[in-house]
C-alpha cells in the first residue's frame, strides 16, 4: 500500500468524518437553499396547476435513471472500487476513471436517444388524453438532461474520494439557478405553453451542474476533454464495476420506482396531487440532504478504506459514531417537520398562484413524509456498510421489499379507499421503516447496529423534542400555523410565525446539539 494511503487511513476517525461532513454540509446547504428558491419560484409562478403537476411528474420520469447511472448506484459502486485500485496504484485508479467517464457518456447518449424514440412513438401514433400527452411530451423534451446529470454523478464521486466535498455538494446551485431563471422568465406565459420551454432550462441546468465540476476533476486527473468522446471499448477495470452496479441497480431502481409510483398514484388521487407531494418532499429532503446525505457521503470513502484494509474495528467505530449523530439530529428535525410544518409551508409557498388550500394539502403530505425521515437517514448510513463489504445484494433486496410494500399500501389507499395524496406520503414512510429494519438487522456481528449503545441518546433526543412540541402547542397562539382559514397570509405574518417556531426550537434543541458536538470532538 502507498505510504500516503496508510497515513490517511490512520488519521481517519469520527472527528475526520465530522470535518468531511461539515464541508459537504456547507456545499449542500447552498444547493438546498437555492433548491428552496427554485421551489418557491415554481410555486409562485405556476402554483399547483395541472400542467405544472404534469411537468413535475415528467421531471421524475426523465430522471428515473439518474440515480441508477449517476448519483446513486454509480457512486456506491465507484467509490469502493476506486479506493481499491488507488491502494494498488494511483495511475491505475486514474486510468479507470478516464475510461469509465468515456464509457458512461456513450451509454447515456444511447439510452437517452432510445428513450426519446420510445416516447415519440405513442405521441405520434396513439390517441392520448391531454394530461398523458403532456407528461410524455415533457419527459421526451427533458431526456437529454440525463447525460449531463449522470456525468456529474461520476465527477462528484471522484471529488468525494479526493476530499473535495464542498464542490460536490454545491454544484447543484448552478442547476437550481437555471430553473429559477426559467420560472421567472416564463411566469407571464400560460402554464401549458410555458412548460415545454422550461424543459430547455432543465437541460441547461444539468449541463451547468456537470460543467462546474469538470475543471476540478480535470485538475485532479489530468486528461484531454476529447477523451470523453474517445470510446475504445470497455476496459477490464471498468468491467469490474458492472457486477456491483448491476446488483446496486436493483436497490436504486426500486427507490426510483417508488418515487415514480408516488407521482402516478398521486395523479390518480387528484390532478394536483403530484404537486402537493413535490413541494412537501422538497421540505422533507432539506434535513435529509443536509445531514443524511452529507454524513453518508462523508462516511463511504473512509469506511471503504477501512474495510479494504481489514480494520473492522475502525469501520464499526465510524459507523456507530454516524448513527449516534443521526439520532441526535434527525429526531428533533422529525418533530420540527410535524409541529412547524404548516408554518414552513406558509412561509415558503403560500403566495402568488399557490393557494391556502394547496398549502394545507402540502402540509398534510409533509406530515406523512416526516414519519420516514429517521428510517430514511438510517438507510443512507447503513447501506454504505454493505457497499464497503462488496455486498450489494442485501441493500437491493431490502429496497425491493420496500417497493412492494409502498406499491401495495399506495394502491390500496388511493384506488380502493379513495385516500388523497397524504396517504402516499405515509405509505412511502412505512416502506422506508421496513427498509431500515431489514438493513439494520442484517448487519454482520462485527459491525452491528448499536441498539443498546444509543438507547440513552435516543431518549435524550426524544425528551428535548417533546419539550419543543409542548412549547409550540402551548406558547403559540396558532400552533398549527394555519393562520386565517382560507386566506393567504402576508409574508410578514408568515415570517413572524415561523420565527416564533424557530426560536422555540432553538431554545429546546440547542443544548442537545451542543452536547453532541462536544462528544464528537473528543
Amino acid at each position: 500500500m502507498d505510504q500516503v494511503n496508510q497515513a490517511s487511513l490512520s488519521k481517519e476517525s469520527s472527528r475526520s468524518i465530522l470535518r468531511s461532513m461539515s464541508r459537504f454540509l456547507s456545499g449542500t446547504m447552498l444547493s438546498r437553499i437555492s433548491g428552496l428558491g427554485r421551489d418557491i419560484a415554481m410555486a409562485y409562478a405556476f402554483g399547483t396547476e395541472a400542467s405544472a403537476a404534469a411537468f413535475l411528474v415528467s421531471f421524475r420520469l426523465a430522471h428515473l435513471l439518474r440515480r441508477i447511472l449517476g448519483e446513486g448506484c454509480l457512486q456506491t459502486a465507484f467509490i469502493p472500487l476506486f479506493e481499491e485500485l488507488r491502494r494498488e496504484s494511483v495511475q491505475k485508479a486514474h486510468a479507470f476513471y478516464i475510461h469509465l467517464q468515456s464509457t458512461l457518456f456513450w451509454i447515456l447518449l444511447l439510452v437517452s436517444t432510445a428513450a426519446m424514440g420510445a416516447l415519440g412513438l405513442p405521441l405520434s401514433s396513439l390517441d392520448l388524453s391531454p394530461g398523458n400527452r403532456e407528461i410524455l411530451s415533457y419527459t421526451l423534451f427533458m431526456m437529454p438532461s440525463l447525460v449531463f446529470i449522470c456525468l456529474y454523478g461520476l465527477s462528484a464521486s471522484l471529488l468525494q474520494c479526493e476530499g473535495s466535498y464542498f464542490l460536490a455538494g454545491a454544484s447543484p446551485v448552478a442547476f437550481n439557478l437555471a430553473w429559477i431563471a426559467g420560472a421567472i422568465l416564463l411566469r407571464g406565459f400560460d402554464v401549458e405553453q410555458a412548460m415545454p420551454y422550461l424543459c430547455l432550462f432543465i437541460i441547461l441546468g444539468c449541463f451547468l451542474q456537470w460543467a462546474v465540476c469538470y475543471p476540478k476533476t480535470k485538475k485532479l486527473i489530468p486528461h484531454s476533454p476529447l477523451t470523453l468522446f474517445s470510446f475504445r471499448g470497455i476496459q477490464p477495470d471498468v468491467m469490474r464495476i458492472v457486477k456491483p452496479m448491476t446488483l446496486g441497480m436493483i436497490g436504486i431502481a426500486a427507490t426510483q420506482i417508488n418515487t415514480a409510483l408516488d407521482a402516478v398514484f398521486a395523479r390518480f388521487a387528484s390532478l394536483e396531487g403530484p404537486a402537493y407531494l413535490w413541494y412537501a418532499i422538497r421540505i422533507e429532503q432539506l434535513p435529509l440532504a443536509l445531514f443524511g446525505i452529507a454524513l453518508s457521503g462523508a462516511l463511504l470513502p473512509p469506511l471503504s478504506r477501512a474495510m479494504k484494509n481489514g480494520d473492522l474495528k475502525k469501520a464499526a467505530a465510524l459507523y456507530s459514531s454516524s448513527i449516534g449523530t443521526c439520532i441526535a439530529v434527525i429526531v428533533p428535525m422529525t418533530f420540527a417537520l410535524v409541529f412547524s410544518g404548516r408554518a414552513t409551508v406558509s412561509l415558503l409557498y403560500e403566495r402568488g398562484d399557490f393557494s391556502a388550500v394547496s398549502a394545507g394539502e402540502t402540509a398534510l403530505c409533509l406530515y406523512g413524509y416526516a414519519l420516514g425521515l429517521l428510517p430514511s437517514v438510517t438507510v443512507l448510513l447503513t447501506a454504505p456498510v454493505y457497499y464497503a463489504l462488496s455486498d450489494y445484494k442485501t441493500p437491493a433486496l431490502a429496497s425491493g421489499y420496500s417497493v412492494v410494500i409502498n406499491s401495495i399500501l399506495s394502491a390500496a389507499g388511493v384506488l380502493a379507499f379513495g385516500f388523497g395524496a397524504f396517504w402516499i406520503a405515509v405509505a412511502t414512510s412505512l416502506s422506508a421503516i421496513a427498509n431500515a429494519l431489514i438493513l439494520s438487522c442484517s448487519l454482520p456481528k462485527e459491525i452491528s447496529f448499536p441498539w443498546h449503545a444509543y438507547s440513552a441518546k435516543f431518549f435524550r433526543a426524544l425528551a428535548h423534542s417533546l419539550l419543543y412540541a409542548v412549547g409550540v402547542y402551548f406558547l403559540l397562539p396558532d400552533p398549527t400555523g394555519s393562520l386565517t382559514a382560507g386566506t393567504a397570509p402576508s409574508f410578514t405574518g408568515s415570517l413572524y410565525l415561523f420565527s416564533l417556531h424557530l426560536t422555540i426550537f432553538a431554545l429546546c434543541i440547542a443544548p442537545l446539539w451542543y452536547r453532541e458536538l462536544k462528544d464528537l470532538k473528543r
